[in-house]
């Protein structure tokens, strides 16, 4: 009787806690699905050029396998985008439903992981954390310019399949083959693949998930060869879209090539900083800047507030107090995830018989060795930002840093631990031989130890979750403005339409999301502030159509919008050319001379 009682509860234990993480999933995709239905986070125009991708697959027009224009991101978004664009009509609602899949997959991966390393009770922290919202948490989750919440997907995935193979070896050879394991291992390869076809920035992860399959499965691999095989044939046919584009590149033009040029490129518009002079800017960009809002603060200071950015009387020091106290927390949180996971493993380096670990020592030894590979993922992730000049020259670049939330659960560990800790003191045992008054007062000194273990890890745990609601919450005064913003290009891509405009040349940030709104019913093709051929074009065939027509207008931001604003010397060129002056709501548009 006793034994069936405990087997109900924990069956309904089980029950209640899965049908937590499922209504905490629900809450996040649910959270984005309506921050997107509202209009926000606002879209730009590579955000359009992805959605002109998935209209162009949609229509059986292209199959790219890249982000056009950078030839090493994959172009999966696009092709999951194109199935919703069949199913609901092109739109960019349509468009980021497909980042709706990919955070699905995240979040499901995201809490077995934390689940087989850490426990439940981190998994369910870590599922309340994430299914809020963040401005900079949100936007790279929401926003379909490429690889960053493919990133969260197939980093996560690798992890979970890299630390159950590592901690579910078989002690004896199996003599039926391992069904599981065989699958496993195939949909690590394939998940490495993907991954690698999506965005580089996932690479520190499966670098460390492979590191711990090599050290964990080498004996099993050696007794069945077909399990390396597997995993090196889904790894092929994951990576199938990269490979072959790389067979056929034209020199220099190879994905490592690209990559590394836009790793290195320098983007300063005058001379940059050398020297320890662009070191302390690199440091200053990440620890005072990108890797506080990447990981879930609240702007509250602009860029230019902060030291070597700019500075502003009375509030640079503040802001740079409160961003980098953001900062030093989460490197406290890391180095004590750390130290924990190093010291387990320390405690579990000691070789058992014949030389091998066997049962439940080698599982351990696993276990805290996922753990460490996980942290290093993240560490690697932060040290490669840190030294690329994107750190010092563009910090609000901090997508870069997106795979820094898989490691939330081991982040949010040392509080759980030490607040589990707190209930295992032991000062009972230790004292069940002194004499009474001093066991009373241990006992009493214990007590409040514990207490203050409990009391601190709360409290670290209520202010990140205080602080990522914070942040989903600073996120509705924004919507007003970027619903707005999309209404004008809506309104301006059927003024154009109406009035017959098929053609206009515009800059970057306005282009693509002009021809997305409108369907491809205008084109536009992109130039520089002295109105030629901007440098990066991201569908040469836009520019070719445009170019060919001589009544093409040119298009321009108010004095409010600064995507493309309109300088005195492109008036005169127009003017001098017999263009005349249009005033739109949000746009300035030249009209040739004769023209509606």
């Amino acid at each position: 009787m006793m034994a069936s009682l405990s087997t109900l509860r924990m069956q309904l234990r089980r029950a209640g806690e899965q049908l937590a993480a499922l209504t905490l999933i629900v809450a996040m995709l649910a959270i984005r699905l309506g921050f997107s239905l509202a209009g926000w986070p606002g879209t730009d125009s590579e955000e359009g050029t992805m959605g002109l991708m998935a209209l162009h697959i949609a229509r059986g027009q292209d199959w790219p396998i890249f982000y056009y224009g950078q030839n090493y991101m994959g172009a999966g978004e696009a092709y999951v985008a194109a199935v919703f664009f069949h199913l609901f009509s092109p739109s960019l609602l349509s468009l980021r439903l497909a980042m709706l899949v990919f955070l699905l997959l995240f979040a499901l991966a995201l809490y077995q992981l934390a689940r087989l390393l850490y426990g439940r009770m981190v998994a369910l922290l870590s599922l309340v954390l994430l299914s809020l919202a963040p401005r900079y948490v949100l936007t790279p989750e929401m926003r379909a310019v490429g690889g960053a919440v493919e990133t969260l997907a197939f980093g996560s995935l690798a992890m979970l399949l890299a630390a159950w193979l590592a901690q579910t070896q078989p002690e004896v050879p199996e003599e039926s083959w391992p069904k599981r394991r065989l699958l496993a291992s195939f949909a690590w390869g394939l998940v490495a693949g993907l991954g690698l076809w999506s965005h580089w920035l996932v690479i520190p992860f499966l670098v460390c998930a492979a590191l711990l399959l090599v050290l964990f499965s080498w004996r099993e691999w050696l007794r069945y060869p077909v399990l390396p095989l597997l995993l090196l044939a889904g790894l092929a046919l994951g990576a199938f879209p990269l490979i072959l584009y790389n067979l056929q590149a034209p020199a220099g033009q190879d994905s490592l090539s690209v990559f590394l040029a836009l790793y290195s490129q320098n983007r300063y518009p005058g001379i940059p900083p050398t020297g320890l002079q662009l070191w302390l800017k690199k440091l200053a960009g990440t620890f005072l800047y990108s890797l506080p809002l990447a990981t879930g603060m609240t702007p509250t200071c602009p860029l230019e507030a902060l030291p070597f950015y700019g500075w502003q009387h009375g509030q640079s020091l503040s802001c740079a107090a409160l961003y980098g106290g953001w900062s030093l927390g989460f490197l406290l949180l890391l180095a004590s995830s750390l130290f924990l996971s190093l010291r387990h493993l320390w405690k579990l380096w000691q070789p058992s018989k014949e030389g091998r670990l066997r049962g439940k020592k080698r599982q351990a030894q696993a276990l805290h060795a996922s753990r460490l590979l996980l942290l290093f993922a993240g560490l690697i992730t932060l040290l490669s930002y840190t030294v690329s000049l994107t750190a010092a020259q563009r910090p609000q670049s901090m997508r870069y840093l997106v795979g820094l939330l898989i490691l939330t659960p081991a982040l949010i560990w040392p509080p759980v631990y030490l607040f589990q800790q707190s209930f295992h003191s032991g000062i009972g045992n230790a004292f069940q031989d002194q004499p009474s008054l001093l066991l009373g007062t241990a006992a009493y000194r214990g007590r409040l130890y514990a207490r203050a273990q409990r009391l601190l890890a709360g409290t670290v745990l209520a202010l990140l979750v205080l602080a990522f609601l914070g942040g989903t919450l600073a996120n509705l005064p924004e919507i007003p403005s970027a619903a707005q913003r999309q209404q004008q290009y809506v309104a301006l891509a059927a003024t154009l339409e109406q009035w017959g405009v098929r053609h206009v040349y515009s800059g970057y940030w306005i282009c693509d999301r002009l021809t997305f709104v409108s369907q491809e019913q205008v084109i536009c093709a992109t130039i520089n502030p002295w109105l030629t051929r901007n440098d990066l074009v991201r569908y040469p065939p836009y520019y070719q159509e445009v170019s060919a027509d001589p009544r093409a207008a040119y298009l321009f931001s108010d004095a409010q919008n600064g995507e493309f604003p309109l300088l005195s010397s492109q008036a005169s060129t127009l003017a001098s050319r017999h263009y005349r002056r249009v005033n739109l709501p949000g746009f300035v548009l030249y009209l040739r001379q004769g023209q509606t």
